[in-house]
């Protein structure tokens, strides 16, 4: 019964930190925008708060929640799914979804920066987004070649 009791703990802990991210990130209503299929904000924040629990949990435990943190969680996130892609194949919705979050904040940091560390980790993820997205056209590319 124990074990049941900290699993659901966990799990309620995940879901207060995710809601508190989806609130953060709602703020920018340019964010909205990017939602227009049948995934939501909601289930992106939740699967970015599992990616980060699973591999910094500090970042959501331990550091108050601004755009310095954001765009931390959203490298992760972009760099989980540029790996999970190329390894895996396509992605869901869902986890394209973070890939379009990552470069839409780092986008608009580099353009009016809050603080000058924002600046290094919004570069890397836009130039990451870059090689990706070309690396993703490339394979499009060479899958069309294969079917004439």
């Amino acid at each position: 019964m124990s074990k049941f009791r900290e699993f659901s703990k966990r799990r309620w802990e995940s879901a207060d930190l995710a809601t508190d991210l989806e609130e953060f990130m709602a703020r920018d209503i340019s964010i909205h925008s990017l939602f227009r299929g049948a995934t939501n904000l909601s289930q992106v924040t939740n699967l970015l708060t599992q990616l980060v629990l699973a591999e910094e949990p500090e970042l959501l435990r331990e550091q108050p929640l601004n755009t310095g943190t954001l765009l931390q969680m959203l490298s992760l996130g972009l760099r989980h799914m540029v790996i999970k892609s190329l390894s895996d194949g396509p992605l869901s919705q869902t986890q394209h979804l973070i890939c379009l979050l990552a470069r839409h904040v780092a986008q608009a940091q580099s353009q009016q920066p809050e603080h000058p560390s924002y600046q290094a980790i919004s570069e890397q993820i836009l130039a990451l987004y870059q090689q990706w997205d070309e690396a993703m056209r490339q394979q499009r590319a060479s899958q069309r070649n294969m079917m004439r």
